[in-house]
C-alpha cells in the first residue's frame, strides 16, 4: 500500500472512533442532593388531629357509694391485720385521723432490751414515723429511734379502697359479713358492705386480711406516744 493511501486510511478510522464515541457517551448522573424536586415530588405535610377524649367515670356511681361509706360511718377504727410483712402473725392497728398506731406481734420475753420496740407510731400527714417501746412490760420504756416513713408504713383498710377503677366481678360473705368482690387497679378487694372497707385483698400474689374490727372506739392517747 502506498503512504498516501496509508495516511488516508488512518484519518478515516480516527474519524470514525470519534464519531462512535459522541453517539454513545453515557448520560450526565445528577446526585439526589442536586435534583430539585418538582411540585408532585414535594409530600405535603399531614395534618395532625388532636383527638380529644371525654373523661370517663371508671367507677360506677354504685360502686363508688360504697366505697364512701367509711368516710361518714367510720371516725377511728381498729383491727388486726395480716399480710406480706406479718407472716402468719396479726399486727394490731389503731387509727384515727392521720394518726396511726400498730403493734407487731411480740413475746414478753424480747421487750426487756435496749432496742426493744412493741409500737409503730405513724404520722400520714407529716409522713413521719417512730418506733417505741411503751407496754408495761417494757425494761426500757420510751423512744426508740425515727423510722424511715416509706420503710415502717403499712397500707390501712382505707388505702386499699382510695381507688380510680373498681369493677365488680362477684359477692361473697367473709367472717359471717357481706362484700362485694372488686377488681381495681391495686388487686381484688372484698369490701364490707355497711362499713365500705375491705376484709381481704389479694394483689401481686399476696393475701391481706383485716379481721376483729372495731369502729369508733380508738381515742387519742392510742394513737399518740405516752412519752
Amino acid at each position: 500500500m502506498k503512504p498516501r493511501h496509508l495516511v488516508l486510511l488512518t484519518i478515516l478510522i480516527l474519524v470514525f472512533i470519534v464519531a462512535c464515541a459522541e453517539k454513545y457517551q453515557a448520560p450526565t448522573v445528577t446526585s439526589p442532593q442536586q435534583q430539585a424536586p418538582t411540585n408532585a415530588e414535594i409530600p405535603k405535610p399531614k395534618e395532625e388531629v388532636q383527638k380529644i377524649m371525654p373523661l370517663r367515670d371508671e367507677i360506677e356511681p354504685e360502686i363508688r357509694d360504697l366505697l364512701s361509706k367509711h368516710k361518714t360511718r367510720i371516725k377511728s377504727i381498729y383491727y388486726k391485720y395480716r399480710g406480706p410483712k406479718t407472716g402468719s402473725s396479726f399486727y394490731e392497728f389503731y387509727i384515727k385521723d392521720a394518726k396511726i398506731k400498730y403493734k407487731p406481734s411480740q413475746e414478753t420475753k424480747f421487750l426487756d432490751r435496749p432496742e426493744s420496740v412493741d409500737s409503730i407510731f405513724i404520722d400520714s400527714k407529716t409522713k413521719t414515723a417512730k418506733s417505741y417501746c411503751e407496754a408495761a412490760y417494757c425494761t426500757y420504756k420510751g423512744k426508740k429511734q425515727d423510722l424511715i416513713y416509706d420503710d415502717a408504713y403499712i397500707m390501712t383498710v382505707f388505702d386499699w379502697v382510695d381507688v380510680i377503677q373498681a369493677t365488680k366481678v362477684g359477692e361473697e360473705v367473709i367472717d359471717s359479713r357481706s362484700t362485694w368482690k372488686l377488681e381495681t387497679e391495686k388487686g381484688t378487694i372484698w369490701v364490707d358492705l355497711f362499713y365500705g372497707i375491705p376484709l381481704k385483698a389479694e394483689s401481686n400474689g399476696n393475701v391481706y386480711r383485716f379481721e376483729q374490727i372495731a369502729v369508733n372506739s380508738v381515742q387519742d392517747s392510742d394513737v399518740v406516744p405516752s412519752s
